[in-house]
């Protein structure tokens, strides 16, 4: 797993200082050449992201040609360095039942609400998803590990049949 988080040059000199897109290209190619599975972690909606940086980084991923990708949802967490200047960078609801990488909690001045950030997430996610080429990996992958699609079918009947002592006495 690689901690991306963003594809647009601003965003990296900003929050992660001393990565190159390049960096990043050649360092994903490293790791399919040797026959290991790339996956990508990115953030969405830091500060100072605007939609055009968003849309750079969906670009950037489906472009790796990444296994796999996870795109948090950014969190100001106290004592992190942003902490302190976080309702300068934009809206921030400081709710601490919402802040767990799961909700937006804080929306990007670039951004116009947080109906829209949410939006944004979930084309990114789903047009990674439903990419062709990421399909095409995938099912490659199957095929590769297939032995494994053959032991679970093998052993749903009793998994299935386990189940009944794992759910909740009804009477």
């Amino acid at each position: 797993s690689l901690g991306i988080e963003s594809a647009d040059p601003e965003m990296l000199r900003r929050h992660k200082a001393g990565v190159t897109l390049e960096e990043v290209r050649e360092t994903v190619a490293m790791i399919k050449a040797e026959g290991l599975r790339a996956k990508g972690l990115f953030m969405m909606g830091l500060p100072g992201e605007t939609e055009e940086s968003i849309h750079r980084t969906g670009d950037f991923i489906l472009s790796l040609g990444l296994d796999d990708m996870n795109m948090a949802k950014f969190t100001p967490f106290p004592g992190a360095p942003l902490w302190k200047t976080i309702r300068e960078e934009g809206t921030f609801e400081e709710d601490w039942r919402q802040m767990n990488c799961l909700n937006f909690v804080f929306v990007p001045k670039g951004i116009a609400s947080r109906e829209r950030l949410d939006q944004l997430y979930n084309e990114h996610v789903k047009r990674f998803y439903t990419d062709p080429a990421w399909r095409r990996r995938f099912r490659d992958r199957l095929w590769q590990h297939r032995h494994s699609l053959w032991h679970m079918a093998r052993h749903l009947p009793d998994f299935i049949a386990a189940r009944r002592h794992f759910e909740p006495d009804r009477t």
